[in-house]
């Protein structure tokens, strides 16, 4: 038998392993001591191409730098989440959708995955700050027998603070825009839970077990809430449970989180994201472990939120159905890049990628006859070491002769509706010549 001298594309050398881990070593001390570094805010502020948005990101690139290679988990990835509104982000499993939000809250898991490249604006109402960096409190006033406006003072001749709507003190404020790829972590921690809350994906391993759910929920309100007493924290608490509709909202707080159910569970981790009343609540699949009746439940509460609090939705999920029923803008994800976006609309009454078109004759329907669904064939390619042509293309149906050219940018086929296909080519042509 002929010896197969041909060398196998996914085996790795000791020599080449060495040199990979070397690279790796260099390359997130860079990026971790970015993270650390003491700058002045001037570096991280920034301006929003769109007024309207309160989430801009443009060429994300988030990588993890693995012992096989590099993994481009996201590659390039640019959209918006408008102020008041649900953006849903869907995808296969592995495609970006997590990585992309933990990027937006600087929880990409380090140190071995890292923001390379690109821009995540925020639109913040952050704190007024003093020469000293210190947050500039606002004091209760009073007009004295002179008509002159002065500050008031207690007993001991101290000023008075005054108090916000959450019961703690009410500081100076100012609207600004943070480029959080850019934020160094201590920065960012300002903004992480206060201003951007995250509903995580399974509630069970996110609730530490040997703390009971008053204990996690009141450590949220006295890391942001300044100068809250211990009773208005404990009220706080358990006025979010019983916002978020749990009956025996005193009860719960006292218990541990292997004593609730997974839909009780899931109410606290929602309780636990609006403690400070967040203007983006990021939810990473947060009705996948429910029934189906409990789903309904999470998601009417959440659009109840939304409304009340006048917040914006990043919706991660692979559900095309809660897609349809909760978001205002779909983006698809595909290895790490954006392969189409546009209106809830546009993407369910006029979908135009195959990859898309394969996702929702996936997912079965009511008067659906057929007796086997449909299955997009073949697989995702390596992520370590990607194609320079279109990733969908060798599970593509309608694959053609240039598709093996470079991957397609995105294309705009109407002024909500973009699409990364060379199908649509000639739509881009004839815009061009308009």
């Amino acid at each position: 038998m002929a010896k197969n001298t041909e060398k196998n594309s996914h085996y790795i050398s000791a020599k080449e392993s060495r040199q990979i881990a070397k690279e790796n070593r260099e390359k997130i001390k860079y990026y971790e001591s970015r993270k650390k570094r003491k700058i002045v805010e001037s570096e991280f502020v920034a301006e929003m191409k769109d007024p309207s948005n309160l989430v801009e990101f443009e060429n994300l690139h988030t990588y993890f730098f693995s012992d096989a290679g590099v993994v481009k988990a996201v590659n390039g990835v640019t959209f918006s989440i408008p102020e008041g509104s649900t953006v849903g982000v869907v995808g296969e499993s592995g495609c970006g959708k997590s990585v992309t939000s933990l990027s937006l809250m600087q929880l990409v898991q380090a140190p071995s995955g890292q923001i390379v490249d690109g821009a995540i604006r925020f639109k913040t109402h952050t704190f007024k700050r003093d020469e000293n960096g210190k947050k500039i409190p606002v004091y209760e006033t009073e007009t004295n027998e002179a008509g002159e406006t002065v500050v008031k003072t207690n007993e001991k001749g101290k000023p008075i603070k005054r108090k916000n709507d959450l019961g703690g003190t009410l500081f100076e404020m100012e609207d600004k825009v943070y480029d959080i790829a850019k934020m160094p972590t201590q920065a960012m921690q300002n903004i992480r839970g206060r201003e951007i809350a995250m509903i995580f994906q399974e509630p069970m391993t996110s609730l530490n077990p040997v703390f009971t759910i008053g204990n996690q929920l009141d450590e949220v309100a006295k890391l942001h809430i300044t100068d809250l007493p211990k009773d208005k924290i404990r009220e706080r608490s358990i006025e979010m449970l019983n916002r978020v509709g749990i009956a025996d909202a005193a009860g719960v707080y006292k218990k541990y989180p292997h004593e609730l159910s997974g839909g009780m569970r899931q109410r606290v981790m929602i309780a636990m994201a609006l403690i400070c009343d967040p203007k983006l609540i990021v939810a990473d699949e947060p009705t996948t472990a429910l029934d189906v009746t409990i789903q309904a439940q999470i998601l009417d509460l959440l659009r109840d939120i939304k409304e009340k609090n006048k917040s914006s939705i990043m919706l991660i999920t692979h559900d095309l159905g809660v897609v349809a029923e909760m978001a205002d803008y779909v983006v698809v994800m595909y290895a790490g890049k954006i392969i189409e976006m546009g209106t809830t609309e546009d993407i369910f009454d006029r979908p135009l990628h195959p990859y898309t078109i394969g996702l929702q004759k996936s997912k079965p329907t009511v008067d659906d006859e057929t007796e086997e669904l449909y299955c997009i064939p073949g697989f995702v390619p390596n992520p370590v070491d990607m194609p320079n042509y279109c990733y969908f293309r060798d599970r593509c149906e309608k694959c053609m002769k240039k598709c093996a050219g470079e991957y397609p940018e995105l294309i705009e086929v109407s002024k909500t509706h973009k699409v990364a296909c060379y199908l649509y080519e000639n739509e881009k042509e004839a815009k061009g010549n308009v």
